[in-house]
Formats: C-alpha cells, sequence, structure tokens
C-alpha cells in the first residue's frame, strides 16, 4: 500500500548520507515529500525549503547571549519556532493529508508533533542519529545552552514518538535508559556498488574521509603519519566547520600525509576503491564517538577496504565477528600503529576480498527490505 510520507530535515537532506539514503529507499514506493532547510531539489520527490538560521561563527556575542538566556530561563519555545522555520506549517499544510512523518533532526521533531494533534491518524518516527544531550559534550558553554535545549527535547518531545531509529546499540540503549524510548537499530549502509578489491598499491594507500575537529582527535592524523613506516601513505579527504584548525592542521602534516579535495556522496565508494585500509582514527572523547558506527565505516566496507580501527566497541565487534580488518588494543597512536604493522600484505588483501563478500550483505539494498517493514508496521498495513 502506498502511504504519504514526508521527512522533516534541519539541513540540506540530499547532502547527508543517512536521510539521502533513507529517501533513495522510500520514493520508489510511497508517495514522497521532503522539507529541508536549504533543500536542495530531489528528482521524484516534492521537496520544499526554508532558510537557515546564523550558525554560531556568524552570530554576535549579544546573539549568543539572547540563546543563552533562553536555555537557562526555559524558554525553549522560542528556540524551537523560530521565523525560519515557520513556513514548515506552511508546507505541511499544502500538502494532502500525511501518514507518516519521519524527523531527521529533534529539532524539528515539535512540528511533527503539532501536525499528529491535527491529524490523528498520522504517526511520527524519529531518526536517532546521535544522542543529541551529549552532541558537544566536551564544551562547557554548549552543555550550558544548547545542551540544555536538547535535554529539554528528549524529556518532553521524544517520549511521544510513534517509533524511533538509531544508529547503534550503544545510543539506542542510552536513550532508553534516559528517557524511556525504544528504537530500532538501523545501519547507515551506502548502496551497493558492482566494484572488485584493487591490487594492493605500493606504497600501500590509506584512506580517512570525513570530518576533522579537536573533539575528533584529528591531530592524531599528524602523529599517526609522522611514525607511519616507508610503505604506507595516508591520504586525508576531509571537511571541517572549524577552518583555523584545518589550515594548523594541513600547515602541520608531513609529507606522507596527503590531503585530497572531497567529492560528492555518490562519489565516495567508487572514489576510494582505489585505496587499501580504510582508517577509523577515534578515540572515545565523547559518548557519540565512543558508540558510534558511522557512515564511513561501511563506506570502506563498500569500497571494499580493510578496515583499520582504534578499539571503539561496537567496531571492535563488528570487525571482529566479520573478520574484515584489525583493531587497536589501546587508544593511542601507537597502539593503532602496532595493529596495522601486524598485518601483512597478504592479511590486508585478505580483508580486502572479505569486504567484497560482506558489500552486498551491508548495503543499502538490504536495508531497503527493513524499512520498508518498519514503515509498514508502523502504519498497520
Amino acid at each position: 500500500m502506498v502511504a504519504n510520507i514526508t521527512i522533516l530535515c534541519d539541513f540540506d537532506a540530499s547532502k547527508r548520507p543517512r536521510p539521502a539514503r533513507l529517501i533513495a529507499m522510500l520514493k520508489e514506493i510511497h508517495t514522497l515529500s521532503v522539507i529541508a532547510k536549504e533543500c536542495t531539489p530531489i528528482a521524484g520527490v516534492r521537496s520544499f525549503s526554508f532558510p537557515a538560521l546564523l550558525t554560531a561563527k556568524d552570530r554576535t556575542p549579544a546573539q549568543e547571549q539572547i540563546i543563552k538566556a533562553h536555555c537557562q530561563n526555559g524558554a525553549f519555545e522560542n528556540l524551537i519556532f523560530t521565523p525560519n522555520r515557520l513556513c514548515i506549517r506552511e508546507h505541511l499544510s499544502s500538502l494532502p493529508p500525511q501518514q507518516l512523518l519521519i524527523v531527521e533532526d529533534i529539532t524539528l521533531l515539535p512540528f511533527a508533533l503539532e501536525y499528529r494533534a491535527r491529524y490523528k491518524e498520522t504517526k511520527v518516527l524519529i531518526d536517532l542519529r546521535e544522542y543529541y544531550p551529549l552532541e558537544y559534550e566536551d564544551n562547557k558553554e554548549w552543555l550550558a545552552s544548547f545542551g540544555l535545549f536538547f535535554q529539554h527535547l528528549c524529556e518532553v518531545y521524544l517520549p511521544q514518538v510513534d517509533g524511533a531509529l538509531c544508529v547503534s546499540e550503544g545510543i539506542s540503549r542510552k536513550y532508553y535508559e534516559r528517557f524511556g524510548v525504544q528504537s530500532l537499530v538501523f545501519l547507515s549502509l551506502p548502496p551497493f556498488f558492482d566494484l572488485t578489491p584493487t591490487p594492493l598499491s605500493s606504497p600501500i594507500k590509506i584512506l580517512y574521509h570525513g570530518f576533522v575537529s579537536p573533539d575528533r582527535s584529528s591531530t592524531n592524523l599528524i602523529e599517526f603519519a609522522q611514525k607511519l613506516p616507508s610503505d604506507y601513505t595516508l591520504y586525508a579527504m576531509v571537511l571541517s566547520n572549524q577552518p583555523e584548525f584545518f589550515r594548523s592542521l594541513r600547515e602541520n602534516a608531513p609529507g606522507n600525509l596527503v590531503f585530497l579535495p572531497p567529492v560528492s556522496l555518490e562519489e565516495i565508494v567508487p572514489f576510494s576503491n582505489a585505496f587499501d585500509i580504510g582508517l577509523i582514527p577515534f578515540f572515545p572523547t565523547t559518548f557519540n564517538l565512543a558508540h558510534c558506527l558511522p557512515n564511513k565505516f561501511f563506506e570502506y566496507l563498500q569500497a571494499r577496504l580493510c578496515i583499520l580501527s582504534t578499539p571503539l566497541s561496537e567496531i571492535g565487534q563488528f570487525v571482529s565477528q566479520q573478520h574484515c580488518g584489525v583493531c587497536a588494543r589501546e587508544f593511542s597512536v601507537d597502539s593503532l600503529l602496532r595493529a596495522l604493522t601486524s598485518l601483512s600484505r597478504e592479511d590486508i588483501l585478505a580483508h580486502k576480498h572479505r569486504a567484497h563478500e560482506l558489500a552486498h550483505t551491508f548495503s543499502m539494498e538490504c536495508n531497503i527490505t527493513k524499512i520498508r517493514h518498519i514503515v509498514m508496521e508502523l502504519l498497520g498495513f
């Protein structure tokens, strides 16, 4: 049965892996609409846009103080129903009654619940992409402002949803323990690509792609590269929302740390296929990092790379069970290097071929059946 479904995103949905893939999986069956901040038009989908707010780096000290005062005084509706978002109501009203609203950012959950209050048959499904109350837990200023805001959203609005997805077991468990919300773990799997493992390079090519920032211990990339044996090269295809940090990273990089221009979301997997090892260098500096099972992990797998990771709990469990790489014993650069050099060239190639065996099982195509079942069960089809 075809349903009317709208996805709500507080960012451009087409440029974030998880919502972009959710759209791709649902639009072939259901009548799909997307309401997103600065939304890029999406083929086969009714797309609606709302403007962005000022980011933290663009706000004045006075504007920052107003936000902090709202948070500390409990005036959270001023941060939810902001002028730029009010057109979400109009966009929803322009559509026929929706059977399902999927919320990709908890800041927009109140709009979905407001809609459900008018249309009693509508269901609300939220995708918990991280543990929001600790999103920037290493920043005391954030904890004293937006941290309170996200805590409020989770306490007041989250228990009202009809269903929830989550990115990992650890984060799912935390939401249940703290807010009583049960969620289904829905892995962030990329589309299947008909690729084969490439022959091992010389020197061996290690790839890290994604964001770099201080909370991700990204300066460790420099130490890691400095200590790499001569038969390895580290490539970084990265973005950052902290220009000065990124500039410093590049300026201090040794010659065997090569920075690459980012490619589009659709190109990440085929581009990565030319490398040998996919690196997950995170330390458990935050709750979300400690329990991450990120997009890049499954993109490395789909690209037929050997996985090299720090001993993060869920990544370590996956790598151990699936025999697709190696994890360090400790959270240190030296331990990560020891794990790397424990692998022979034959070991790396074997892990690349194991990734090839796993590529279809851990692809978006296998997620399609799961998300269709979740939607049908939620709607009572």
